[in-house]
């Protein structure tokens, strides 16, 4: 028997690989949200006779309500049970050490290049990196690496990484965390930097 807390689930398709910009290495898998649905009835057997008066044992999958739906749910998208809804207060705060990061991506979006205020983005520190609720982090955006025209063997110079805006962590995991855009000049890329805000390199 079900528990009340399991007859909700979250509906996802497409987990891909979130790979450390700076290292390369795979630090989980994000997964398109799709919406919510609430189990009905679940899987069972259902006995019948056939014309000739024969018994059939069929399975007969679990029904769903599509109680919720960003995008179009397809076959093959995959259920995940809702968890406990956890109601957390946290107070904006800077880290209590030097920390810094980079933009892992930019969360539900499939097309979108650039994030702005509001838009929710995957970082490559987790809570084994010491991020917790509430942390909030100086966007940072990366200096562009560009010839230098004054130099006659055209040498590449980087420019300095420019102020660019707040971010603040309102979810974490072991090796990633997703933090909310509070304010944005330009638009935040993926290998965009984050620090401390009170940090002074």
């Amino acid at each position: 028997e079900m528990g009340q807390e399991r007859q909700f689930y979250r509906v996802f398709r497409n987990a891909v690989p979130m790979k450390d910009p700076e290292t390369g290495a795979i630090l989980g898998y994000e997964a398109q949200y799709l919406g919510k649905a609430q189990l009905m009835a679940g899987e069972r057997q259902e006995t019948t006779l056939d014309v000739k008066g024969r018994q059939h044992t069929d399975p007969v999958p679990a029904s769903l309500d599509v109680t919720s739906v960003k995008e179009e749910i397809r076959i093959g998208d995959k259920l995940l049970p809702m968890p406990r809804l956890q109601v957390t207060s946290y107070i904006p705060h800077a880290p209590d050490e030097h920390l810094q990061g980079s933009v892992v991506s930019i969360y539900g979006s499939n097309s979108v290049a650039n994030a702005a205020r509001n838009n929710v983005i995957a970082i490559n520190r987790g809570q084994a990196d010491g991020v917790e609720l509430g942390h909030v982090f100086r966007l940072m955006t990366r200096g562009a690496r560009i010839k230098d025209k004054t130099d006659a063997d055209q040498t590449v110079i980087k420019l300095p990484n420019e102020a660019n805006g707040l971010a603040m962590v309102f979810r974490t995991f072991d090796k990633v965390s997703y933090a909310l855009i509070l304010e944005a000049k330009e638009g935040v890329k993926v290998g965009d930097a984050l620090i401390s805000p009170d940090y002074r390199p």
